[in-house]
């Protein structure tokens, strides 16, 4: 799990990112946007429509947040994001959404190099 420092937590902070730009796959949305701290931010929402169970939402926002939390580092510096999974994400392994994730990022330039 991410520290609270490379977290969003407020209202306000997620609704701010999502009047971003976004990209995303069948699997997650990611919103991004650029902000003025230090460094960046990752935010995760969970929508009830993945699953009745929160047992199974846990899980996904667990996977998700894994893999933002081995990406972190590769992050750019002050970029604020917020990753939106679907159900989807049930069915793939954390290594290959790691890989998702990644190619998706990469494909709007917001890793470092």
């Amino acid at each position: 799990m991410l520290s609270k420092e490379k977290r969003l937590n407020l209202k306000k902070s997620f609704r701010w990112v999502r009047a971003g730009s976004v990209v995303g796959d069948e699997f997650l949305r990611i919103f991004y946007r650029c902000g003025t701290q230090p460094r960046s931010l990752v935010g995760i929402a969970i929508s009830s429509s993945v699953s009745s169970l929160a047992t199974k939402r846990n899980r996904v926002r667990r996977l998700t947040s894994s893999v933002f939390e081995s990406l972190y580092d590769e992050l750019k510096t002050g970029l604020n994001v917020v990753a939106m999974p679907t159900n989807k994400v049930l069915q793939l392994s954390s290594s290959e959404l790691t890989n998702k994730v990644k190619v998706l990022l990469e494909g709007k330039n917001l890793l470092n190099k």
